[in-house]
């Protein structure tokens, strides 16, 4: 793996989704841009232009590219085809390698701009979108889905998945060169020692009162139904005494009005965030369509056990019984019954649990997961043969577009 290269690479990242916006994908690729800057490269990242931006102190470049805002989630923008001014851009100011964070529009653009001026592409897979449509009524144009992701990323050089659970259900379906990126944590920033008792007096919580607590995008994919009924059912039966959802989306009023018992505090910033995860207790997850899933390795961090179905993250952090329980992927009486389990713990084996919850995301450190994707970045430039560069034949819909 030719350890210990140090070499600057020019990297243009594309993606539809970067800070300020609030989610698992934007900071993920903020902290490979930041890392990658640090090890010497240059990182430009083309987004869709919005009115707000990040901060301007940061290593990287920014470029807008064409946009328009999601239907029914304005909150998001994804980009629009774009070949030409990729084209231009990069014949002018040429990378030595294109990470394609997106499959939409724009990123078929780019992979054909890519393509025409055999610059080495590799792209991640950051997002379930054939695990979305059910949760939109869209199920019927799945198979199209799924032909496309896989036409898509087997373009590229490599793939990049950040479990071994996502490498593995990935492979199965023929993704072809697929290497894995993990995620890190900020143990800094999460830590049990953030935990605040004003702010459980204001959610009513004395010291040995139990909170729940869940942070995602509130949006209809993430299963947050579940975690609002879970919470309530136990606020009502007197097994915990606040339950908590953080964060921002299309289904927030809706949840908020229907559960008006549990505590919707909106989008935190992020020391506010790790504010609210050390106050709580137990964290539990719903969703059934992660990736990865950063707000568990974040709750751990912050000295919570977790109570989340058995793939992605959890899979890979959580040892039932030590630092949190797995349900059966979708199965909600599993998880029900593991939340109960943890409810029962006495407030001593509760507390060891959190120490071991935050015991066990040591090894989620940045610094060498993106050392590992950079090297991975600099085989790519150099056309490793272990890369298998591919020209896979393009379904007849995608030449009619082409």
């Amino acid at each position: 793996m030719m350890e210990g290269i140090r070499k600057s690479l020019k990297v243009s990242l594309l993606t539809e989704t970067f800070p300020p916006e609030v989610n698992g994908v934007s900071f993920t690729l903020a902290h490979l841009a930041r890392g990658l800057c640090a090890m010497g490269s240059e990182v430009e990242v083309l987004r869709p232009a919005r009115k707000t931006v990040g901060k301007n102190d940061e290593p990287w470049s920014e470029v807008d590219i064409p946009a328009r805002p999601i239907p029914n989630y304005p909150q998001l923008r994804f980009g629009l085809p774009c070949y030409k001014m990729l084209l231009q851009r990069w014949q002018e100011e040429r990378p030595d390698v294109i990470y394609l964070a997106t499959e939409g529009p724009a990123g078929f653009s780019a992979l054909r701009a890519a393509k025409k001026l055999g610059i080495p592409t590799v792209s991640g897979f950051h997002t379930n979108f054939d695990l979305y449509l059910k949760h939109y009524k869209l199920s019927l144009i799945k198979p199209l889905v799924d032909v496309y992701l896989k036409w898509f990323h087997n373009k590229t050089m490599a793939t990049f998945a950040p479990t071994g659970w996502m490498i593995e259900e990935l492979e199965n379906k023929g993704y072809e060169n697929v290497r894995r990126l993990s995620r890190g944590v900020d143990r800094e920033l999460f830590s049990p020692t953030k935990r605040s008792e004003e702010l459980r007096r204001s959610w009513n919580a004395g010291e040995i009162d139990r909170v729940l607590i869940c942070v995602s995008r509130i949006a209809a994919e993430k299963n947050l139904d579940l975690s609002c009924k879970l919470f309530q059912e136990r606020i009502e039966q007197g097994k915990a005494k606040a339950g908590v959802i953080v964060g921002d989306g299309p289904e927030r009023e809706r949840l908020s009005r229907e559960y008006p018992q549990l505590i919707f505090p909106g989008c935190l910033s992020k020391a506010d965030l790790a504010e609210h995860y050390a106050s709580a207790d137990v964290f539990v997850f719903p969703s059934t369509t992660e990736t990865f899933g950063n707000v568990v390795t974040e709750a751990l961090t912050s000295g919570l056990p977790v109570v989340a179905y058995d793939y992605a993250a959890p899979a890979e952090y959580i040892e039932p019984g030590r630092n949190g329980y797995l349900a059966i992927l979708g199965n909600e009486d599993s998880l029900s019954s593991n939340l109960d389990k943890i409810l029962r713990l006495s407030g001593l084996n509760l507390a060891t649990m959190g120490r071991e919850a935050r015991a066990s995301t040591k090894t989620a450190d940045w610094k060498k997961i993106i050392g590992r994707f950079h090297r991975d970045l600099v085989e790519a430039t150099r056309e490793m043969p272990n890369f298998n560069l591919h020209q896979p034949s393009e379904p007849t819909c995608i030449e009619a577009h082409a």
